[in-house]
């Protein structure tokens, strides 16, 4: 729909533009994760820290098997599924819990998040493997890595291009590390990955609606109702523009996406005057000319 009477030469300017603001601001959106101790030493950690990446910032994620380690002094399989995960998220997001976010909410969060930490440890203890020994000492494309990681209990489809988009980036020295795929690497030291033209981004509301306005459509105003607008007529456009704008990964216009939808692109009142795209955007365009 919003390709639809568009010249492709405007279509590519478009595309050009985004790969000069990804260029430029990459350092500032490639996410850094957390390397510390316990994730670069044990099998499960980043896993659960995965597992527990969402709704709360990333940092508090990546940093609470560190946590949960100081309160078990222990991080084998048996001990991990004897925890009360419940209980222990409660604790830690005491005073990390985003205050904008109902109480309701967390407990859903904390009922689902230890539910599919559970499930996953059960998962690799019945297959008598671990996240790390799961992987072969070969060649992967990443679309093996993806299907891979989907069979994991707690890892959506989301979860799953995430890792393997951060592999790949740990792979082409855009990150400095990722505590799983260094510890994969450190036992499986052929472990490498290739094909990453077909790593295609995930669609949220954030991809939407910021392809959206780039095109030129400005509503919904409220963050919820862009879900809906998730089509697959949609998703088959922004696959089909990443991959024009990034032939190399097209994954790389999630970041981008995902960090201008948050910081600029508000569902009302979007800070059209401040955003890197604004040259580009239709809405930011039509914006500049009204106020003018």
């Amino acid at each position: 729909m919003f390709l639809k009477n568009r010249d492709f030469s405007e279509i590519k300017r478009k595309a050009e533009e985004i790969r000069r603001v990804w260029e430029a601001l990459s350092s500032k959106y490639l996410c850094q994760v957390s390397c510390d101790n316990v994730l670069t030493r044990f099998d499960f950690a980043p896993l659960i820290a995965t597992i527990c990446d969402e709704e709360i910032k990333t940092d508090y994620a990546w940093a609470f098997p560190s946590w949960l380690y100081e309160k078990t002094v222990n991080f084998d399989l048996n001990t991990l599924l004897n925890l009360d995960y419940r209980k222990l998220l409660e604790d830690y997001l005491n005073n990390k819990w985003p205050h904008n976010r109902d109480k309701n909410r967390k407990q859903k969060y904390v009922e689902r998040i230890s539910k599919s930490i559970i499930n996953s440890l059960k998962f690799f203890k019945n297959k008598n493997i671990t996240p790390v020994t799961m992987f072969e000492n070969r060649e992967y494309s990443v679309v093996e890595v993806y299907l891979m990681l989907r069979t994991i209990p707690g890892i959506g489809p989301k979860k799953a291009f995430m890792i393997t988009r951060d592999f790949a980036y740990r792979v082409l020295g855009y990150t400095k590390c990722h505590s799983w795929f260094d510890q994969v690497v450190a036992k499986r030291p052929r472990f490498i990955l290739k094909d990453f033209r077909f790593l295609d981004p995930p669609i949220d509301i954030h991809s939407v609606k910021v392809f959206s306005r780039l095109f030129g459509q400005m509503k919904p105003r409220k963050s919820n109702n862009w879900r809906n607008k998730i089509t697959p007529e949609i998703v088959q456009d922004i696959h089909a523009f990443a991959r024009l704008v990034f032939p190399d990964i097209p994954a790389k216009i999630d970041d981008l996406f995902w960090n201008i939808g948050r910081e600029y692109c508000y569902p009302r009142s979007p800070k059209c005057d401040e955003c890197p795209l604004r040259k580009i955007c239709d809405i930011g365009l039509r914006s500049k000319k009204s106020s003018s």
